[in-house]
């Protein structure tokens, strides 16, 4: 299966043509590139962004979770810092207690340039601008996308220095967010809505199909020793539908506080044993999805 794929590149703002000799091609495009933007399929939440053998198994550390920073700077969720804090500290304890995984500092890192992903549907409140390219004309609605930026050249230098002094081969970056997700078909009348690895939820039979919901997720990359992104996704925690009624008028509810207090207490994963949180099933599949080990993912039995 081939997927489309767009590329932004980052340039100088030049006058003409910049022409490159093949063999410069793929090391400069490498250089210049600052983010990628991919279409994922249905089902589909991770991306391998370049090629290489997978973590498990060798020596991960992972950083502070925090909240997504283009959602700490959005309109709708800018002042929900304290209603998210308690699922970034689940998330940070949840990851702490990860067998063969090291909880680093990461004050040396700079404040800014870390790496970062987005997960969600082209049309998103926080989706790239060149998101929605990744479209075809068959689409139903706009596409579920992949956003991964790069880091800095001074973050990638910080933290290859760190992982050198640590005796580390990679790095875990993890953050809370919220993000927007198409809603999808079960058979013929059913509705449903895929938030992760094995992972979909039942949607109102009274919604229109055209409109998204509302997703609280957490999401991953996994940085090499020289600073690059390897690996990126997410797992969606729980969805929020807005009501009938006000979807005609083009209205979308956001996750309120009540939404977010499920993650810690009542969203549950009932088609696992012991009905865990899905919070914590999230977690655990987010990380055995970037460091591809399969031993730690959390999925119901065929």
């Amino acid at each position: 299966m081939i997927i489309a794929r767009h590329v932004r590149l980052a340039t100088a703002c030049l006058a003409g043509t910049l022409v490159l000799a093949p063999a410069a091609d793929a090391s400069l495009l490498d250089r210049l590139t600052v983010a990628q933007t991919h279409r994922l399929e249905a089902g589909q939440f991770y991306r391998q962004l370049r090629k290489a053998p997978p973590v498990a198994g060798q020596r991960a550390g992972v950083l502070p979770v925090a909240i997504d920073r283009e959602l700490a700077a959005s309109f709708d969720y800018g002042d929900r810092a304290a209603a998210l804090q308690p699922i970034v500290d689940f998330a940070q304890a949840r990851l702490a207690a990860a067998e063969g995984l090291r909880v680093l500092d990461a004050a040396g890192l700079p404040a800014d340039g870390a790496p970062r992903v987005y997960v969600g549907s082209a049309a998103g409140d926080l989706a790239p601008p060149d998101a929605e390219q990744q479209a075809s004309p068959g689409d139903v609605c706009p596409p579920m996308v992949l956003h991964a930026e790069r880091p800095s050249a001074s973050w990638a230098e910080a933290a290859s220095a760190l992982m050198a002094r640590e005796g580390l081969t990679h790095l875990v970056v993890v953050r809370v967010s919220v993000s927007q997700y198409p809603k999808g078909r079960r058979g013929v009348f059913a509705k449903r809505l895929l938030l992760g690895t094995g992972y979909e939820v039942p949607v109102k039979f009274l919604t229109a199909e055209d409109k998204l919901m509302q997703v609280l997720q957490v999401t991953g990359l996994v940085v090499d020793a020289e600073g690059r992104v390897l690996r990126a996704g997410a797992e969606g925690v729980l969805g929020r539908d807005t009501p009938f009624k006000f979807q005609v008028f083009d209205v979308e509810k956001l996750l309120d506080d009540e939404a977010l207090q499920a993650a810690l207490a009542t969203e549950r994963r009932e088609d696992l044993p012991g009905e865990p949180l899905a919070l914590e099933v999230a977690i655990d599949n987010l990380l055995a999805q970037l460091l591809q080990d399969a031993a730690r993912a959390r999925q119901p039995l065929p």
